[in-house]
């Protein structure tokens, strides 16, 4: 009998082990739960999760980020914000602020690049006395690659001939970084060579860096540029004699892949950079068979002041497998057109690279005066092939690519199957040319003069109907929408 009570006893110790782990669970996942009922916590004053123990976790496409805290035993909830704090003087809320949560978790929209502020507050509860927290608890959490060396102001060429790459870091990224509002000079070339490199300012307040007649940068690996502003014209006032991107020229050997093309499989990205004074090519790949699998230039301004008529960007031996341009301006105010905006070997396409398939991307970007009387794309290696997406959807060309940049976007090629177009405008001498709609043939074109501001002195603000009820255009040309 003994036995019996001693059998009843350990089970019902179980059962309450199990109880106790499936409430702490459901609160851990988020769930609404009735964890509260069984606290022993009476007429306390509450403290709020401490920051050590408050996580971050991004989903695995890095759409969302999940916040996730303990429990604190007697409370009725918790108060839960979330801000972008890129401007700390100026936090943008994301999602509902002071947003009431029953569980343990919320889940907001996540950003890449990005630095976030969460305050936390826990409740109290009437029916057990417990009165909340005295002081909330704020956590940080970045987006941002963890910086490896912050760049005094001055001349950034001498400082990396002080501090050069270091060896052995190839399979990192390394983040070198620029003072808020700082301004610098490139007075020589930096070459990043094999170590993969993000080389970036501050979101809010770039830094400006001045080329020298000798400046640009270089690589032969991954490279991320962001959150800078250039100018290109030179402290002498001369320009650059080289590109402003410009790969190495002595590649990484351990690159080379079929066909002996330098693969460049970890990204080449400019991002939400101001870049002006271009007076030659922005990226040139040296005359070296370089392929970087994907190249991206995204809420980017550029200017180009083109003394030659030379590409804006140019693969003289090689070529880009994935080439997106997307959210940023291109216009051109120079003595020369370009002759080509984009320029590939005419060899150059993915399967003779060893890639199975490969793009070329324009999204909501607007050009002005770019080509004017010149063709837009060369890549015959690349045209009418079947292992190529071509992507042209919600930009707004004006005065560009000799009126004909449906055409030479496809390489010249009709029935193009793997090609789809959205709502562009093609607007050329107060027109648009009938030659593009033998290529864009998806009937959502517009018609209609887009209207810029004054294009001619930089402003590309759309005051089309049109253009402005669908959103087309790099976005910083149209009405700023909430953060949702």
């Amino acid at each position: 009998m003994k036995s019996n009570h001693l059998f009843f006893r350990r089970k019902r110790h179980v059962l309450m082990v199990i109880t106790a782990m499936l409430l702490f669970s459901s609160c851990i996942d988020g769930y609404k739960d009735d964890w509260i009922f069984s606290s022993d916590v009476r007429g306390e004053v509450l403290e709020s999760p401490k920051a050590e123990n408050v996580t971050f976790k991004p989903s695995p496409d890095g759409k969302l980020l999940r916040i996730q805290w303990p429990v604190v035993y007697g409370a009725s909830g918790y108060q839960f914000s979330l801000y972008i704090v890129d401007d700390p003087n100026n936090p943008v809320v994301v999602g509902n602020e002071n947003e009431i949560v029953d569980g343990c978790s919320v889940e907001r929209p996540l950003r890449d690049d990005t630095k976030y502020k969460a305050v936390l507050k826990t409740l109290g509860n009437d029916k057990y006395s417990n009165k909340e927290a005295v002081a909330s608890t704020e956590v940080n959490y970045t987006t941002l690659v963890p910086t490896y060396a912050t760049i005094p102001q001055g001349d950034i060429a001498e400082w990396f001939i002080n501090n050069p790459i270091p060896s052995g870091k190839e399979k990192e990224e390394l983040a070198f970084v620029l003072e808020e509002n700082g301004n610098y000079t490139l007075s020589a070339p930096i070459d990043f060579g094999k170590q993969k490199v993000t080389f970036r300012g501050e979101k809010v307040g770039h830094a400006k860096v001045v080329y020298g007649s000798a400046g640009r940068i270089s690589t032969t690996a991954g490279l991320k540029i962001k959150f800078i502003d250039f100018d290109c014209k030179g402290v002498d006032g001369s320009s650059s004699d080289a590109a402003f991107l410009l790969f190495s020229s002595t590649p990484d050997e351990t690159l080379i892949g079929k066909n002996s093309y330098y693969i460049i499989n970890d990204p080449i990205v400019i991002q939400a950079c101001k870049i002006e004074g271009v007076q030659r090519h922005l990226i040139y790949d040296n005359k070296k068979k370089y392929c970087p699998a994907a190249l991206m230039i995204s809420d980017c301004f550029v200017k180009l002041t083109t003394t030659q008529e030379q590409p804006v960007i140019l693969f003289n031996q090689g070529f880009v497998n994935n080439l997106t341009i997307q959210n940023s301006t291109f216009w051109h105010d120079g003595p020369k057109d370009n002759n080509y905006f984009v320029q590939y070997n005419g060899s150059g396409r993915p399967t003779n690279a060893d890639f199975v398939t490969g793009s070329v991307n324009y999204l909501n970007s607007t050009f002005y005066h770019v080509c004017y009387s010149k063709q837009w794309g060369n890549y015959n290696g690349f045209a009418g092939q079947s292992s190529v997406n071509w992507n042209m959807k919600q930009n707004i060309f004006v005065e560009s690519g000799k009126g004909e940049v449906a055409r030479r976007f496809l390489g010249g090629r009709t029935g193009q199957v793997t090609a789809s177009f959205g709502q562009n405008t093609y607007w050329y001498n107060k027109a648009v040319p009938a030659e593009e709609l033998k290529y864009d043939i998806s009937g959502t074109h517009f018609e209609t003069d887009p209207m810029l501001q004054d294009p001619k002195n930089g402003d590309f603000t759309v005051l089309g109907e049109g253009q402005l009820n669908a959103r087309t255009g790099d976005p910083r040309w149209l009405p700023e929408l909430p953060i949702q």
